[in-house]
């Protein structure tokens, strides 16, 4: 076994489903049951991030990769399921009895995967999610190397 996945057997797993961008509270995924999954397929050439079920909605699987807000996966939705305009992701936190920076050891991967400068650290070593800034994109889950980064939908 390699270091990184028996750090990440330490670390709790998220696993909550978040919809995909360009979704709203009132957004209705019936549709999506005959649908034939276009836009899994056009995030594919981007990121891989949005997966599906045989037969069911669209979600973003964070632990695969985070979303660009690229907008493939709106621009290929037949069925108008994906609509313009868009609200933050998920809310992202740090577990910080995993977080390897929480316990001493130099780690900065989340902040370096971070495009909106949402992770921040208190001092030397204490990272934490800037709330106002984080778009919940996801970017920092699948770059830590303990899984210690958890999100909500």
């Amino acid at each position: 076994m390699d270091r990184r996945a028996f750090l990440t057997r330490l670390a709790p797993k998220s696993g909550r489903r978040v919809p995909p961008p360009y979704t709203h509270a009132d957004t209705d995924f019936a549709a999506c049951a005959a649908c034939s999954a276009p836009c899994v397929d056009a995030c594919a050439d981007e990121t891989g991030v949005l997966v599906r079920e045989e037969g069911g909605a669209p979600y973003l699987d964070f632990a695969r990769a985070g979303c660009t807000f690229c907008a493939a996966c709106l621009e290929a939705c037949p069925e108008g399921v994906l609509s313009e305009g868009r609200t933050p992701l998920a809310r992202v936190w740090i577990e910080t009895g995993s977080c390897l920076a929480h316990q001493g050891v130099v780690c900065v991967a989340c902040r370096q995967a971070c495009g909106e400068d949402a992770v921040v650290f208190e001092g030397m070593m204490r990272p934490r999610i800037d709330a106002d800034a984080c778009t919940g994109c996801g970017l920092c889950v699948p770059a830590c190397p303990v899984e210690a980064v958890a999100w909500s939908a």
